[in-house]
């Protein structure tokens, strides 16, 4: 069964809203779909409960009216924009749901220009009926229960390989984030998007806005990283985890530089990527930690093959497991953000003697 979040203006087509939390929630269920002029109880704290509802969904309507950019106000207060950015940041599903003869405007504004790559479905008065039954068939086939992570074996290894499709913010079952970072070791803007900029913003203290008022991992990582900036490739520096302790389990940040930058060529993923993955293994095995999420290193900004550094870090896992039987690790997982990535990791599983876990 889906869990739902309607998105929308106050101040334009709220009626539509209305409307459509009213149906889906009797074919899914009240508890299954939040409108925030619906689902909100005297006295709840508004913030806390919009996000906190919109966290645990897997599905955000945007409903968008012909005029909804004209009421648009700053991202930072705006929280229609600010709900939609932080769906994307989530690897939420975001479907636009544009209302009668509206548009997706050609400017959006930042944080939510995804939405131009968003299909779209669409409510018209005169078929509104047909067009909210589509809806639900789409929400059926669209948002099922979040699929457990992929785990295999090597031989009698008490330390699993696995794969977690999906944004990191879902991820709550790991001791460990790894963190791409360039030999500078200096982290993303909170506003890129980014691991480094997810982990520093989640990661960081923030007021009822969401404006940073403590940039806890940005500010150990600094103090450890200025004395020896720039760092070799593939240095880990290991810090704390801020808030990301209470919100997602995380206990440590393992910061490794996999990128390096070239004048005049911009950045490139570090030679040795495998070896990022082997000195991050090493850093934590003291912690006695028993499981660390590693990103693919160095695709994003740095733009390299995703296939061949799923090959490469999973290698590199693989080969740590299996000479290091007494590890206290339990499971070494990679995160698939979308499809390509999944693919590329289950594509690298297989080309190893790694046995899928019943």
């Amino acid at each position: 069964m889906p869990t739902v979040f309607v998105n929308y203006r106050v101040l334009e087509q709220p009626g539509y809203a209305t409307l459509l939390h009213r149906e889906l929630a009797q074919t899914f269920g009240q508890d299954r779909v939040f409108l925030a002029s619906r689902s909100l109880r005297a006295g709840d704290d508004f913030v806390q409960e919009v996000f906190a509802h919109l966290r645990r969904s897997q599905v955000l309507l945007a409903v968008i009216g012909p005029h909804w950019l004209d009421h648009t106000g700053d991202p930072g207060e705006d929280w229609v924009l600010r709900e939609i950015t932080e769906a994307f940041e989530l690897g939420i599903r975001v479907v636009p749901v544009l209302v009668e003869d509206a548009v997706l405007p050609a400017d959006l504004p930042p944080g939510v220009e995804a939405l131009h790559r968003c299909q779209y479905v669409r409510l018209r008065h005169y078929s509104i009926d047909s067009d909210i039954s589509a809806l639900v068939t789409h929400l059926r086939g669209i948002a099922g229960d979040r699929p457990s992570p992929s785990v295999f074996r090597l031989g009698d290894r008490p330390c699993r390989i696995g794969i977690h499709a999906g944004s990191i913010r879902r991820v709550h079952d790991c001791d460990v984030w790894v963190n791409s970072e360039n030999t500078d070791m200096r982290m993303a803007r909170h506003t890129d998007f980014s691991v480094s900029a997810i982990i520093r913003y989640w990661g960081s203290l923030r007021d009822e806005s969401g404006r940073i008022t403590a940039d806890l991992v940005a500010d150990e990582l600094e103090a450890l990283a200025a004395p020896r900036r720039p760092v070799a490739p593939g240095t880990a520096l290991v810090t704390g985890s801020g808030a990301l302790e209470s919100t997602n389990n995380v206990r440590h940040v393992v910061h490794v530089a996999a990128v390096q930058g070239e004048p005049g060529a911009g950045y490139r993923q570090v030679s040795d990527i495998g070896g990022c993955v082997t000195t991050a293994l090493a850093r934590v095995e003291p912690l006695g930690v028993r499981t660390i999420l590693f990103p693919l290193l160095g695709t994003g900004v740095a733009g390299a093959d995703v296939a061949h550094t799923a090959r490469m870090v999973v290698q590199a896992a693989a080969y740590h497991v299996e000479r290091h039987p007494e590890t206290p690790l339990r499971r070494i997982s990679f995160l698939a953000y979308d499809d390509h990535e999944r693919f590329a990791l289950e594509d690298a599983v297989r080309m190893l003697p790694l046995v899928p876990e019943s």
